[in-house]
């Protein structure tokens, strides 16, 4: 049986990331070439489906939630950047010599290339608020890398200290990260 790593568990991610944020397919395949159909027909009358002003919609999705309390604006503002906390904490799994600017350069291309496909294939809209909160739970999922990296290191010194192997203690760590993961993937897919 072969071992799930970490890359495995990022292809996974990106293949969710591309259904249900480029796609949109959560079952219906009639909706997705509805909203195709939809923005098209946008577009011919003018309208792009395209935001380059910033922090337009998420004032916009601010004001909702005062407004009304928890509405789609609202939740698609808090989507934006769960959705992309995966990706800051796997990235750095996944490449040799991991840093943040690494991470978030990375970060910035994929998320980029989302909202060029988005616009480009009418199955969404691109917006530049969009990539900034994608960013921002890039720079949370980072943070949470930093935070196991730092507790995985403190115990494998630890252990070697006390003359004990740390194989199993950084194996245990592992496991934890990758269900945690995983556990935030299939949340926010469903």
């Amino acid at each position: 049986m072969r071992k799930i790593n970490s890359k495995h568990i990022f292809i996974a991610y990106l293949i969710g990331i591309v259904n249900f944020v480029i796609v949109k397919f959560f079952g219906d395949i009639q909706r997705v070439i509805d909203r195709v159909a939809s923005n098209k027909t946008q577009k011919d009358m003018g309208y792009l489906n395209l935001e380059l002003i910033p922090f337009r919609t998420i004032s916009s999705s601010i004001d909702s939630y005062i407004r009304i309390g928890m509405a789609p604006p609202s939740i698609n503002l808090i989507a934006n950047i769960a959705v992309f906390v995966p990706m800051g904490y796997l990235i750095p799994l996944v490449v040799r010599r991991p840093s943040f600017i690494k991470t978030i350069i990375i970060s910035f291309a994929f998320i980029l290339g989302i909202e060029i496909i988005q616009f480009a294939t009418y199955l969404g809209s691109a917006d530049i608020d969009d990539v900034l909160l994608n960013i921002v739970g890039c720079v949370m999922g980072y943070a949470v890398y930093m935070i196991y990296r730092t507790l995985q290191n403190k115990l494998t010194k630890s252990i070697e200290t006390n003359g004990n192997d740390s194989t199993m203690i950084k194996q245990a760590a592992d496991i934890f990260a990758y269900s945690a993961t995983c556990f935030i993937i299939v949340l926010l897919s469903g």
